[in-house]
């Protein structure tokens, strides 16, 4: 099997959000097919370095465990740690990171795993004037880094076409994030509404959108729950409004997908792939998202899932699905029927164990 090295500043095994679910899967499907290195840019305590030395089917190296080193001594820790192994393939994760290819030999193959257009995402937070609040970068200056990778790595398929508009495709791999099929029949009467999210910007403004211009309304109709899961609890003030309950960060979602009815996702800025809607969606249950976050999905609105961008078309496409309980079958079943075609595991990461099989350039 081959060396691979994947190199994050992500502790992508607290999962809790998009990005870190999407770092877990690659590492899981990785893992059992080639030789997988991490190298961890971060503090790390010891008991944490012990489980996931446990529970991981990889070799962890921690590049300094203690304190916070600059880039050029994250640099030099990992140019001494690839003296001691050679390496088939190195993913970099966010093109942040991007200054560890200093520290790289030429002769492996180097793989930048995107995520998301972070030019597009910056045009996107300004819009909403969250400026500077993340890591910004120039279209210009991006693309200019893309070219000097062996390999670009995107999730959907937007972001696919825009990148080789510009770079030669052979380079850029869609590699959408894989997820596992959960059967849950929907049930006769919905009780259980739910917004499943980290403390990202982007969320914080999707409930607070929601709450403040579609959930009195709802209420007003319809005797039903919004259930907040996740980090987003710590990150808004929900007392001033009715019924609606703070379920917090949960280890299973299995569980807590088991009592939820309709899913939604009212988010109107960011970018790339929703990784909570695709979630949503291989549990089957019914998504009411916006046109942004369906970005990168199915665009036959109704039949896979709902999308609302103001507030009346959110409301009455909640109604909707609240009052036809053969609507939310026939859209549960087409969505698993949709996650199945277009986020298996082969699917999402074959193209990338291909390139890390195919002979160096």
């Amino acid at each position: 099997m081959k060396n691979v090295l994947l190199i994050t500043d992500v502790n992508f095994w607290a999962k809790g959000a998009g990005h870190r679910m999407r770092i877990s899967s690659l590492v899981e499907y990785l893992s059992s097919r080639v030789n997988l290195y991490i190298a961890y840019v971060g503090v790390m305590s010891v008991d944490v370095e012990n489980s996931l030395e446990s529970n991981l089917k990889a070799r962890l190296w921690v590049l300094e465990k203690s304190k916070v080193l600059s880039s050029r001594g994250y640099g030099q820790r990992l140019k001494a740690l690839l003296k001691s192994k050679s390496f088939d393939t190195i993913i970099i994760e966010y093109i942040h990171n991007t200054y560890f290819l200093n520290y790289i030999n030429d002769h492996v193959k180097v793989i930048l795993d995107a995520h998301d257009i972070i030019s597009n995402r910056t045009e996107q937070f300004k819009k909403f004037n969250h400026g500077g609040v993340l890591f910004e970068l120039s279209r210009e200056t991006e693309f200019k880094i893309f070219e000097v990778y062996d390999y670009i790595m995107v999730l959907c398929e937007p972001d696919y076409k825009e990148i080789i508009s510009s770079i030669n495709s052979e380079k850029v791999l869609l590699c959408p994030h894989y997820v596992k099929q959960i059967k849950h029949e929907p049930r006769d009467t919905v009780k259980t509404i739910a917004f499943i999210a980290s403390e990202y910007i982007p969320n914080v403004d999707a409930i607070a959108f929601f709450l403040n211009h579609c959930w009195p309304i709802i209420l007003e109709k319809h005797k039903v729950q919004l259930h907040i899961y996740g980090n987003i609890c710590n990150a808004f003030d929900f007392s001033t409004y009715d019924s609606v309950i703070l379920k917090g960060y949960v280890t299973n979602l299995d569980e807590a997908y088991e009592s939820i009815d309709i899913v939604i996702n009212p988010v109107r800025f960011g970018a790339g792939l929703k990784i909570k809607n695709i979630e949503a969606l291989s549990y089957g249950k019914p998504l009411v998202t916006t046109t942004h976050g369906s970005r990168g999905l199915d665009s036959r609105e109704n039949t896979i899932f709902m999308v609302a961008d103001e507030p009346e078309d959110f409301i009455n496409a909640i109604a909707s699905l609240i009052e036809n309980t053969q609507l939310r079958r026939t859209v549960s079943k087409n969505a698993r029927k949709f996650i199945k075609s277009n986020f298996s595991a082969k699917k999402c990461f074959r193209p990338l164990l291909d390139i890390i099989n195919s002979p160096q350039p």
